[in-house]
């Protein structure tokens, strides 16, 4: 039996963000094949505005490298007698340097490089635009390196893992195990188990700005349009607007961090993705359609996901079709449950862990 090491930057036992839950089950199906040991770097260290400058001139790392690095964390890993250390996203990624090259495997959460190229693109001021444009060249460099000097790299998606072979090159070796939960934790409540009205659920972590910028196009472009609606805005550290927002506006509910998102996915009737940037492949997505929430998303909201819009989503990029797919879920109770109903299927069949087993098996098939 294979001996492994995973590199978490957070307790996986608290599922309550898309990285954690994807380090959950995929330490948990791995276990089920290999003796599994974890490492779990804790509370990040808090770094000044000064000192992430100092880093960013002193060094051609991109920020990300910096935010959970630590000498002492490094020595741990230098421990022997691993078949592999696998690191869990890109702010894990560099702790492999410290381990042999043929025991390296990096489990890219995202394309990272894409998605700062992606969003200094459409920032929304020159400084943020000018700090993603430095942050894409050198994440570009930073995860070239990472899958070229990886025995094998992990993505969530077949385009991830099109950028992130074009990005290595000949001879390096990119896996899909795609984001994956467990359905049975998430009961499938359906439209008539719905409390009257028509509230709208946005959840992510706020203080993500692809996340941020998306919620507040959306209150500007489309919100207002909607005056019958109720908006729930659940994740850690909303920024300021937003709950200044929250406090001046009743129908928008700005709850911050929740141990549990389930409660709102249970009393909500729509999840939101209005996403304008971004990477990876949307685990908020998956937990709504296994909970029997139609989703309305930007398709850029859902890239990643083995998804057909109209069948498990309704697709809207600018703010008036939006409104107007908005509109037909309110007048359309039947279109709601079709694509709850779609939705759930396509987890239990293609996005719960038990489905994708055999995929992590694959992609391990090389450890002795």
């Amino acid at each position: 039996m294979s001996r492994l090491l995973l590199l978490l930057p957070g307790d996986p036992k608290a599922l309550d963000a898309g990285a954690k839950i994807r380090n959950a089950g995929l330490l948990r199906l791995l276990a089920s094949d290999h003796e599994v040991d974890t490492l779990v770097f804790g509370s990040p260290p808090r770094r000044s505005t000064v000192r992430r400058a100092a880093d960013i001139l002193r060094s051609p790392w991109p920020d990300m490298a910096w935010r959970l690095w630590s000498p002492a964390f490094a020595a741990r890993v230098r421990q022997q007698g691993y078949s592999a250390v696998q690191a869990e996203g890109i702010e894990m990624a560099r702790y492999l340097s410290v381990v042999p090259r043929e025991k390296r495997i990096y489990d890219a959460h995202n394309a990272e490089f894409l998605l700062q190229r992606r969003v200094s693109l459409t920032a929304a001021s020159l400084a943020g635009a000018a700090y993603s444009r430095i942050q894409w060249r050198r994440l570009e460099r930073f995860e070239r390196t990472i899958v070229r000097n990886s025995r094998l790299s992990l993505a969530v998606s077949q385009h991830d893992a099109n950028q992130l072979l074009a990005l290595g090159g000949p001879g390096v070796d990119v896996r899909v195990i795609p984001n994956g939960i467990d359905a049975a934790a998430y009961p499938f409540i359906s439209a008539s188990q719905k409390a009257p009205g028509f509230e709208l659920l946005f959840l992510a972590k706020m203080d993500f700005r692809p996340n941020a910028e998306a919620l507040r196009w959306f209150l500007d472009h489309v919100f207002p349009s909607l005056p019958a609606v109720r908006l729930f805005a659940v994740g850690s550290r909303p920024p300021r607007w937003l709950v200044a927002a929250g406090q001046h506006n009743d129908r928008i509910a700005v709850t911050g961090y929740v141990d549990d998102e389930r409660r709102y996915l249970a009393r909500t009737h729509v999840l939101v993705l209005p996403l304008q940037t971004g990477g990876g492949s949307r685990l908020k997505a998956l937990v709504a359609m296994a909970s029997g929430l139609p989703i309305v998303s930007t398709r850029l909201g859902m890239e990643g996901l083995d998804v057909e819009p109209g069948v498990h989503f309704l697709p809207a990029d600018t703010a008036a079709e939006w409104v107007a797919s908005l509109r037909r879920l309110m007048a359309e109770p039947a279109l709601r449950v079709g694509l709850a109903t779609a939705g759930r299927q396509l987890i239990e069949q293609r996005y719960d862990w038990s489905a994708l087993r055999q995929a992590v098996r694959a992609a391990y098939d090389w450890l002795p």
